[in-house]
């Protein structure tokens, strides 16, 4: 393996877009059949669909249903199972794993050995793009409960990393997390966006001070502005690169190559990702937002037909500089976190974005309120820095709720607290007291 490679499987990331969509139409149909001769709840669900109709793309668009995380909880009580959409036999698993259960009752996935095998290699192309090398230590913090925990340290194994120091993602572990990059100087960290943020803030306040040993990071949990990726560089000395994906439903990933211009989608061989009008189902316009909806029709143990992921996503135009052909996908938000607010919608990603444009504001975490009565002001609450004193927060509050009123075009209430509600190893986005 040589380190001078420039893309990890060149035949597969540097495909003709012709010759990658008639491998997707392939699969879509072998997918068909498959599902419908061995999934209970894809033989209820596809009961009106042949699959020889499926001719084209387009065809699997307007022939296969959409299906949602809700359609799989219901089928598993349909079923009294918690696998109906299971398509081999159980003695051929050999990795599954919960949902982390954020948006409801868990559900679960599956994976053969075959399965196994390609989400790895997929894993190893993603490692690859953010710039993870055999010769790096690679600190790899992840939920461990989920099949991704194994998976990402098997797919850096396969680029040829040997050292990994794994451990879970919790933010009360954060001063470990500290010691133990200080104490085995790793290069390379996996973590969530608010985690290393968590960790510049541990270690400035600790009596050695100083930066953190890594070179390189790859941040999932939220969007990162290039100005708060540029701060990361000055204050830390430490290139970030952006993951986000899908991990407790597919384990399928997009991460940023050194020209971040979008997240690469890196099983487009793999898998079909349509992009489509959340309201409409209907493809989504070029250049619009919309809705990613995958099927991943390499899998053979629980693989999801045109499974909405409730993500929002930007396509970026052209072909990337660092010769892959895949499309690049910016994930902005959730549909779930649209807030309600003087009679339009604002989404995290918004205020991510125009808090990094702010010195005050770039790398805070917030949250955002959704409240019963939609309001005429958005309240953020960011969470304190330790290295910001109490009685100088409400100046620095001033400032960036002028900041945001202009950015945002829209009135806003900001407030620093001490503590933030988190999932995991994210801070909670939006706070919904209509929930309450």
């Amino acid at each position: 393996m040589s380190d001078a490679r420039a893309l990890w499987d060149a035949a597969a990331e540097g495909m003709a877009p012709e010759a990658r969509q008639a491998l997707q139409l392939k699969g879509v149909q072998t997918l068909l059949a498959w599902v419908k001769s061995r999934s209970p709840m894809q033989r209820e669900r596809l009961a009106q669909v042949d699959p020889s109709a499926v001719r084209t793309l387009a065809d699997f668009a307007a022939l296969v249903p959409l299906s949602t995380k809700d359609d799989l909880r219901a089928a598993m009580d349909r079923v009294g199972s918690a696998l109906p959409h299971l398509c081999v036999p159980r003695e051929d698993i050999v990795l599954s794993g919960p949902s982390a259960g954020t948006s409801g009752r868990q559900t679960y996935q599956a994976f053969d050995a075959q399965d196994l095998d390609r989400n790895i290699e997929l894993t190893a192309r993603l490692f690859w793009c953010s710039g993870l090398r055999p010769g790096d230590v690679l600190q790899l913090l992840v939920t461990p409960f989920t099949p991704a925990a194994d998976i990402f340290r098997l797919g850096a194994q396969r680029v040829g990393v040997k050292w990994i120091i794994r451990d879970n993602h919790e933010p009360t572990q954060v001063p470990r997390y500290v010691e133990v990059a200080r104490s085995l100087e790793p290069s390379f960290l996996q973590a969530g966006v608010a985690t290393l943020r968590a960790m510049a803030q541990q270690a400035a306040a600790t009596p050695e001070g100083g930066p953190l040993p890594y070179q390189r990071a790859i941040l999932m949990g939220a969007a990162l502005g290039p100005e708060a990726r540029e701060q990361f560089r000055q204050t830390l000395g430490v290139e970030v690169t952006t993951l986000s994906g899908q991990g407790s439903d597919f384990n399928l990933f997009g991460t940023e190559c050194e020209a971040h211009d979008g997240e690469h989608w890196h099983g487009e061989d793999m898998t079909l990702v349509e992009v489509i009008d959340p309201a409409t189902g209907a493809p989504a316009r070029e250049g619009e937002v919309g809705e990613m909806v995958i099927t991943d029709f390499y899998r053979r143990a629980t693989p999801h037909l045109r499974w909405r992921t409730e993500d929002m996503v930007r396509v970026h135009p052209g072909v990337c500089r660092c010769g892959r052909t895949s499309r690049r996908f910016t994930l902005l938000d959730r549909l779930a976190n649209r807030v309600p607010v003087r009679g339009t919608a604002v989404y995290p990603f918004q205020v991510e974005t125009a808090l990094s444009r702010s010195e005050d504001g770039r790398n805070l975490e917030f949250s955002l309120l959704r409240k019963t009565v939609e309001p005429q002001v958005l309240e953020v609450r960011l969470l304190r820095p330790a290295a910001l004193a109490a009685d100088a927060a409400a100046a620095v509050a001033r400032r960036l709720q002028q900041h945001l009123d202009a950015e945002l075009d829209l009135p806003t209430q900001v407030c620093f607290h001490d503590d933030l509600p988190r999932v995991g190893y994210k801070t909670l986005r939006v706070i919904d007291e209509t929930r309450a």
